[in-house]
């Protein structure tokens, strides 16, 4: 199945994706799978959406189709042609 990702801009500056376009197919089953998928081809991404352990980090979100995923909804099956968003999301102050 392939879905259609793009990443927020914060995390394509650790994918080395930096140009048009910016949406990248991947063939994966579910929002994890296509993250597991980016992080193989841009390895720096990893530091930035795991932890130490390998465990997703709680600052990484998923939206498909515009609507956010919950955390049990990650592995979701995605439909073919979904639109996946992956952001990395930070506060400060």
């Amino acid at each position: 199945m392939k879905v259609r990702v793009r990443l927020s801009s914060l995390l394509r500056q650790f994918s080395d994706i930096t140009k048009e376009p910016d949406t990248i197919e991947v063939s994966a089953p579910d929002a994890l799978e296509c993250l597991r998928v980016l992080v193989n081809r841009f390895p720096s991404m990893r530091q930035w959406v795991y932890d130490k352990e390998g465990k997703l980090l709680p600052s990484t979100m998923f939206f498909v189709n515009g609507e956010k995923l919950l955390a049990d909804e990650f592995t979701r099956p995605l439909e073919d042609g979904a639109n996946l968003f992956v952001l990395l999301a930070f506060a400060g102050g």
